[in-house]
């Protein structure tokens, strides 16, 4: 009698432990068909005009996240996620570029987290971009999304912090020394690089948001980036409007459609402007629309989409965007294939599929 006991004490005590702390295997897998203008259809074409890596409308993506309860309402969780996943061909480079940090949340004061993560840009306005930070976003190929400040939704050797929700608000900071702008252990680091801080905050109550954002600039010659944007739910159609200024100083802008990387192209633009969106739900499907100009650089760009919801973690996706750029683009990249032409366009046709 007294070993049952003792046995089921250990059970007991065995899946209590068990119970404080998860690990759990997650992902998103993108696969479809695109083009882009003077290009043929093709599985995953349309991402880019140099070749197709991931999705047209989402990163496949593979990671593990895990949580730690360790009492008294403190939590250690962490998250490794790693992107670049093309399943047309199956490659993938298998490393935790995307997120890879540990952090601590506690009940009453918010979460820490240390690492590299989503940028506070990316987690404060993406949610105004209602098609999700996909190829086709307007904001992107207009140049003046703040989820991709620096040519980047995410944030090397970052420390962040989000408030807990107060009433509908919730407050986040970033911090990057100025030794991990560069170079290894601080070593190398440019005379230019600074000290880089960001603060985003959302109000959310009902069918009203708004949201505001600011990154200081990691060296000189840039700038601080701000964005605001709000959006309204009216259940039959939800509205947003944002506006951005991104963090290129002296550069007016660059239709991201090109794929360029140098002479402060691509991703890396500057200038600033503003944006509209529209999505209406139709049971299980939603289309949507969305405009964006690029003021300083007279670029414009226009999104149309539409989804529909399979399951809770299926949906089949159509995605078009086309650019507006004033100047024709004839670089050719390293493969021999031209890059974006002028007024580009993209198309995709596909299905996510989450886990």
């Amino acid at each position: 009698m007294k070993k049952s006991l003792i046995a089921l004490a250990v059970l007991a005590a065995s899946g209590a432990a068990m119970a404080q702390s998860s690990v759990t295997l997650y992902g998103v897998l993108d696969i479809g068909f695109g083009k882009v203008k003077d290009g043929k259809w093709g599985m995953n074409n349309g991402e880019g005009y140099a070749s197709g890596q991931d999705g047209f409308n989402s990163t496949s993506v593979i990671g593990f996240r895990g949580t730690e309860d360790l009492g008294g309402g403190l939590k250690a969780n962490f998250n490794l996620q790693s992107g670049g996943l093309d399943l047309s061909t199956g490659g993938t480079a298998v490393a935790f570029s995307r997120e890879a940090w540990v952090g601590l949340e506690g009940a009453g004061w918010g979460a820490i987290q240390l690492g590299r993560s989503s940028s506070i840009g990316a987690k404060v306005m993406g949610a105004y971009d209602f098609n999700g930070t996909s190829y086709s976003s307007a904001y992107d190929r207009a140049g003046i999304s703040a989820v991709t400040w620096y040519g980047s939704s995410r944030r090397s050797s970052q420390l962040q912090y989000a408030s807990p929700n107060f009433g509908g608000v919730v407050v986040r900071a970033g911090f990057t020394a100025k030794g991990d702008q560069g170079g290894v252990q601080g070593v190398g680091v440019p005379a230019t690089a600074k000290n880089q801080y960001s603060l985003g905050a959302t109000f959310a109550n009902g069918p009203l948001s708004v949201s505001a954002v600011a990154e200081t600039k990691a060296a000189e010659g840039l700038r601080t980036a701000y964005a605001v944007g709000a959006s309204y739910d009216l259940s039959v159609v939800k509205l947003a409007a944002t506006y951005n200024r991104r963090e290129r100083e002296g550069v007016n802008g660059f239709n991201t459609f090109s794929g360029v990387t140098g002479n402060n192209g691509g991703q890396l633009a500057g200038g600033k402007g503003w944006t509209l969106a529209a999505v209406a739900p139709f049971g299980p499907a939603n289309v949507g629309v969305a405009y964006a100009r690029n003021t300083d650089a007279d670029i414009k760009a226009l999104e149309l989409f539409a989804n529909y919801a399979l399951s809770k973690r299926t949906r089949l996706y159509v995605d078009f965007v086309k650019g507006y750029d004033q100047d024709a683009i004839t670089a050719v990249n390293a493969g021999g294939r031209a890059l974006a032409s002028q007024n580009p366009y993209a198309v995709g046709v596909g299905v996510v599929h989450t886990f």
